[in-house]
């Protein structure tokens, strides 16, 4: 047996019941639930623990498999005598010997199992308050998907109806709210608002074991998704019942951050094991086919020879081991950007599942329920993406950029590198390898030299992309990189062409090839077909053209990074960088973006394409007036009040609570402005969270501030 952990220590008491977002990956979201015994970080299970039978103690919970928060029913404790008399004498806590977080069950479940209870909702939550637990939950009305549309109804109101006595009972004890409503989305929608409006810590969704069981999870993630923009943004979202590992990514994704279940002790019971692609059982096993520390040494024969107990409480352990395992592959995933990745290659495991999620992100734009799913994503994210051949390239994580740049991109002015690209046309690289910089560079600019009205794009698995962004991610990080011919059907060029505003143009096919002869003859000839007259050859002998185009090019880029990335206007960056300097690095990349006058208001990032602003680009944006030339407004703006004023100045970041106002266009990951309570730009800064995160949570950082203006 390990050593002991040490006792976690309490937060601040002004801090309990407050949730906190430390990273997000669109709706998935890590945090820290803070209450008097620790901080719970999600998404967090909480494993079920029975009082009166504990196949892993809850003192091995926190000792050995690091679980910081367990649930166990207060109903039981309640109506066994010995255990009752325990736990109002020495608290909850000393009676499960577990010194972290716990949560407690209300009877709740057990009135879906046997029909009823013998308890009163006021009764239930005084009693555990009385206890010491650190979230009670009221005793709601489960709601069974077998029950009518007036059953469901009732169960709703009942359940709000008890909510504001429930809350009285608590006597300050956080306490959980519960959403119902059974199969009618819309009802769970009102459960949602009716709940949400009460002051709860966290709110399970209730009544969806029966879908878990018969397997029907588009209608258990329609139900997330109807409840979670009704569920204030500061409060944690509870899978009541959820704990089966290949649910994780999934629910991860949607925006779910607390599981329970004591599906690892009663899976254990039956010769099932618990794993992320589904349930094994033990009977069909010769090898274990995972690593796991509670089976090393012990083989399948050797556990199905094992009495009874012995055998449940080895195969509870792995099973806990396991789900804690996923769990923390899920948290890895959010912090990598990478949640929908994983719920994607998860899908494929079972094919109930990939029927619900090819369902979910196929109405990702057409259901109010997933509106700003695609906007809540990064839109500058590092690390490679897989791409899988059968795999939707419109997943929310990556058609945001996409999107970004069907909105905000446009073809350059029509002057071109040397002020004779009247008339335009585009030239589609297809087939060409990532890195396209070092593949095709050279071909797009003799195309440019030989005819300056070249609009460069290139042919990739996500769609066609500008030349000018060739090394953004995901575009250029994906882990299959080539376009097939197969892929640029007629249909798929008009679409992709139509997206990017180009689709009127003149457009030519120039297929790489390997033969560098080839390619230079196929440029002539696309460069000679859209010419009014013929091609002058020897432009390319004049070094100065070809800086020129290099110039041009390397300008560009940083306007249409600069429009993606940032929102501002191309009018009004060409203005700004058109007669400017680029700074070089040694490999020939752009380091610094400078303005005529010299000023660095700008840098391109190399790890993901992205840019980052300077102090005095934040400046430049905030002293633009964008509204005059075309839709782009540039970075949303947030006031932050006097308090925090003084130390934005200094740089440091802004922690929720500070922020009177914010734009409704802010999007997590992307630049902001801050002013002050005046309206003067005090600093710049990357957002964490959305407008209506911004106004709700009241801890944590809103803003990861990038630099202030100093008080001279």
């Amino acid at each position: 047996m390990s050593s002991p952990r040490p006792d976690p220590k309490p937060c601040r008491q002004q801090d309990v019941g407050l949730f906190e977002v430390t990273k997000r990956d669109g709706w998935a979201r890590l945090g820290k639930f803070h209450t008097a015994h620790g901080i719970l970080s999600t998404p967090a299970i909480l494993p079920v623990i029975n009082p009166n039978i504990q196949t892993i103690s809850a003192r091995e919970m926190w000792d050995e498999f690091a679980v910081d928060g367990i649930i166990t029913n207060s109903y039981i404790i309640w109506k066994h005598d010995r255990l009752r008399e325990s736990a109002i004498e020495s608290g909850i806590h000393e009676l499960l010997d577990y010194p972290g977080v716990v949560v407690t069950d209300s009877g709740t479940f057990q009135s879906y199992i046997y029909g009823d209870v013998e308890v009163e909702n006021e009764e239930i939550v005084a009693f555990q308050h009385d206890i010491g637990v650190d979230v009670a939950t009221m005793l709601d009305v489960f709601t069974r998907p077998d029950m009518s549309a007036v059953e469901w109804r009732q169960g709703v109101m009942t359940t709000a109806e008890r909510a504001g006595p429930a809350i009285s009972a608590a006597q300050g004890t956080l306490l959980n709210g519960p959403i119902q409503g059974g199969l009618d989305i819309e009802l769970r929608r009102e459960s949602a608002q009716l709940m949400g409006s009460q002051p709860f810590a966290i709110h399970p969704i209730g009544g969806i074991v029966p879908l878990m069981e018969e397997r029907r999870y588009e209608e258990l993630f329609t139900m997330i998704l109807a409840i979670r923009r009704d569920i204030p943004a500061e409060r944690p979202i509870h899978m009541f019942g959820c704990g089966h590992p290949m649910l994780f990514p999934f629910a991860i994704a949607l925006g779910i951050d607390l599981f329970d279940s004591a599906a690892y002790v009663l899976f254990a019971r039956d010769g099932r094991i618990l794993t992320p692609e589904g349930t094994i059982h033990l009977d069909n096993l010769q090898e274990w086919p995972f690593p796991s520390a509670s089976l090393s040494g012990v083989s399948p024969e050797e556990v199905r020879g094992m009495k009874g107990e012995a055998r449940c409480a080895l195969l509870a352990r792995a099973n806990l081991e396991i789900t804690l395992a996923e769990l923390a592959r899920c948290r890895q995933a959010v912090h990598e950007g990478k949640i929908w990745e994983l719920a994607e290659s998860r899908s494929h495991c079972d094919p109930s599942l990939r029927k619900a999620w090819n369902s979910i992100i196929a109405r990702k734009n057409s259901d109010a329920a997933m509106s700003g799913l695609v906007e809540s994503q990064h839109l500058q994210r590092g690390g490679g993406i897989r791409h899988m051949e059968d795999s939707p390239i419109h997943r929310p994580d990556l058609e945001h950029i996409r999107n970004a740049m069907e909105q905000r991109w446009k073809p350059p002015p029509i002057a071109g590198w040397n002020g004779r690209g009247e008339h335009r046309f585009v030239a589609i690289f297809a087939l060409a390898q990532a890195p396209w910089r070092r593949s095709i560079e050279g071909y797009v600019k003799r195309l440019l030299l030989l005819n300056p009205a070249a609009i460069p794009v290139v042919a990739t698995p996500m769609g066609l992309l500008p030349y000018s962004l060739e090394d953004i991610n995901p575009y250029a990080h994906l882990m299959r990189t080539q376009t097939e011919m197969r892929d640029l059907d007629d249909e798929f060029i008009e679409t992709e062409l139509q997206r990017l505003g180009l689709v009127d143009f003149p457009m030519n096919i120039i297929f790489v090839a390997a033969d560098e002869d080839i390619m230079e003859s196929m440029i002539d000839a696309v460069a000679h077909a859209e010419q009014l007259g013929e091609i002058d050859l020897t432009v390319l002998d004049e070094e100065a053209n070809h800086q020129a185009v290099t110039r041009w090019l390397q300008r560009c880029s940083v306007v249409d990074k600069l429009a993606l990335f940032v929102n501002v206007e191309p009018a009004k960056s060409w203005q700004a960088v058109g007669k400017g300097k680029m700074v070089m690095s040694r490999t020939g990349r752009i380091k610094n973006i400078l303005t005529a006058d010299g000023t660095h208001i700008a840098s391109p990032r190399l790890t993901d394409g992205g840019i980052s602003l300077t102090l005095e680009g934040a400046k430049w944006l905030h002293g633009l007036n964008t509204a005059e030339v075309g839709e782009l407004s540039g970075p949303a703006v947030i006031q932050v009040d006097d308090d925090a004023e003084p130390f934005v100045r200094k740089g440091r970041n802004v922690f929720h609570g500070f922020c009177l106002s914010a734009d409704a266009d802010l999007r997590p990951g992307q630049p902001c402005l801050i002013t002050n309570s005046s309206g003067e730009l005090i600093g710049h800064g990357i957002s964490r969270v959305d407008e209506n995160e911004m106004m709700a949570f009241r801890k944590g950082i809103a803003i990861r501030v990038r630099d202030g203006i100093r008080n001279k």
